[in-house]
């Protein structure tokens, strides 16, 4: 699965909105003098346990770019238009399908 670099940057502002909600939240419920409580929906859950996961993830795979560079030196390294243009129309799709 490709994680683009926008999906990142849409769950941080995520992040960063939500931070912002529960601060406003907490000075309101001080002023109050009311105790409350946070409850995560399963969708905020989901969507806080991804933005985790992309942030412990490193950005670039060395591991696999070596790989690709040996076997690109060594002449073995082929991809068919196929596989190619699956992937460019899986590609456009998501974006599609999500905004971009």
């Amino acid at each position: 699965m490709i994680i683009s670099n926008k999906q990142v940057q849409n769950i941080l502002q995520l992040e960063r909105l939500n931070s912002l909600k529960k601060k406003t939240a907490l000075k309101e419920s001080a002023a109050s003098g009311k105790n409350d409580s946070l409850v995560l929906s399963g969708q905020a859950q989901v969507l806080n346990f991804a933005k985790e996961q992309v942030l412990k993830s490193p950005e670039v795979r060395a591991d696999k770019i070596l790989e690709l560079k040996k076997q690109i030196e060594l002449g073995n390294y082929q991809v068919s238009g196929n596989d190619i243009a699956s992937k460019i129309i899986g590609r456009s799709l998501v974006d599609e399908l999500t905004g971009r």
